[in-house]
C-alpha cells in the first residue's frame, strides 16, 4: 500500500507545485501556457517527485527505525534535508554562478516541495488509515 501512497502523493504534489509555481511566473494560464505547464511538469517535476519521495518515504521509516519513534519534527527535517540535498537545479547553478540569490530560491523550491510532498503524504497515510478502521 505504501508504494501505491507515495505514487498518488507525487503526482498531486508535483502538480500543486507546478501549478504554483506556473501560476506565480505566468499570471492566468491560456492555452499555449498550459501546454508548457503540463511538459515542466511531466518532464521535469514529476520524475524528480517520483524518485525523491520513495527515496524520503524509505528514510524517514529508517530514521523512526534507529530513534525508535514516529514524531513529525524528525520526519520533517529528513524531509527538508532531502530537499536541500536532491536539489538538483540549486547544486547546478552554485557550480557555475557561485553563490548568489539563484541558490538561494532554488533551495527555497526544494524545501517547498519537500514539505509540500510530506504534508499530503501525512494526510494520505490518515485517510487510508481511517479507511482501514472503517472497513473493519
Amino acid at each position: 500500500m505504501k508504494p501505491i501512497i507515495c505514487i498518488i502523493t507525487s503526482f498531486i504534489s508535483s502538480f500543486i507545485f507546478v501549478l504554483l509555481i506556473s501560476l506565480n511566473y505566468f499570471g492566468a494560464l491560456n492555452f499555449f501556457e498550459l501546454a508548457d505547464f503540463l511538459l515542466i511538469w511531466g518532464i521535469f517535476i514529476l520524475p524528480v517527485f517520483l524518485i525523491n519521495g520513495f527515496i524520503a518515504v524509505y528514510l524517514v521509516s529508517c530514521v523512526q527505525k534507529l530513534f525508535k519513534s514516529k514524531t513529525y519534527f524528525i520526519s520533517m527535517i529528513v524531509f527538508i534535508l532531502l530537499g536541500i540535498i536532491c536539489n538538483i537545479y540549486a547544486l547546478s547553478h552554485f557550480i557555475r554562478n557561485g553563490w548568489d540569490d539563484g541558490v538561494i530560491e532554488y533551495l527555497i523550491l526544494g524545501i517547498s516541495g519537500s514539505l509540500l510532498y510530506f504534508h499530503i503524504w501525512l494526510l494520505l497515510e490518515k485517510i487510508t488509515i481511517k479507511r482501514r478502521i472503517n472497513l473493519l
